[in-house]
């Protein structure tokens, strides 16, 4: 009886570890919800996305979806971007992957990071960039040329920086995600638990019947 009870304890122990390491899961990077809700009054044409990367950089992949409002239709691409529609995904080898889209319209879409590039040493403060230029109806830039919206991938996050009023931006707040390794801990330790229950079981029942007979 005293070994049952203690394999018990100890199938509680690691049911309890096992559900304190669905807490300390690889980080989900948060989504960044962009959209416009106007484009007649800047003669907003255009929308340029690029992907690049420093020497040294973590391989990162950054993904557009969701979009939502009027189409928009590709005018062209460079490098490594798949998807012929939502999901755009881009990958950031070398210094440029582009994907030019063209705008008739209110729009918005969502963009996510892969987690490649966190913890990754790197000689550069920032290991990639990501940024969303804007163009008019003639080709010109409209504001910075670097990007209304310029994303800086670091070891330890992502550095947004806004340029321009025409994009509004909005953080969803990203929620832990727990890798299978940890699920499948936590659903070990369950199954000893309820296995160790029920053998303490059979065991007092056993004890009843000897000491009834």
């Amino acid at each position: 009886m005293f070994n049952i009870q203690k394999h018990l304890r100890h199938a509680v122990l690691a049911l309890g570890l096992a559900a304190a390491s669905l807490t300390a899961t690889a980080s989900v990077l948060p989504t960044y919800h962009i959209g416009i809700d106007d484009t007649a009054t800047p003669d907003l044409a255009a929308i340029d996305f690029v992907f690049g990367s420093l020497d040294g950089a973590a391989a990162a992949t950054a993904t557009l979806s969701h979009f939502t409002g009027m189409p928009l239709p590709e005018l062209d691409r460079n490098g490594t971007v798949s998807g012929t529609s939502a999901p755009f995904v881009f990958g950031n080898a070398g210094t440029y992957n582009e994907l030019f889209l063209e705008v008739d319209g209110p729009f918005a879409f969502d963009l996510n990071f892969s987690e490649g590039f966190l913890g990754f040493a790197s000689p550069f403060d920032s290991n990639s960039f990501f940024s969303i230029v804007l163009y008019d109806s003639i080709g010109n830039i409209l504001g910075d040329p670097n990007g209304a919206l310029q994303f800086s991938l670091s070891q330890t996050g992502v550095a947004v920086t806004s340029t321009s009023s025409l994009l509004n931006l909005t953080q969803v707040t990203a929620t832990d995600v727990p890798e299978p390794a940890a699920w499948a801990l936590m659903l070990t330790g369950l199954v000893l638990v309820v296995g160790m229950t029920r053998m303490n079981g059979r065991g007092r029942a056993s004890a009843r019947r000897l000491a009834a007979a």
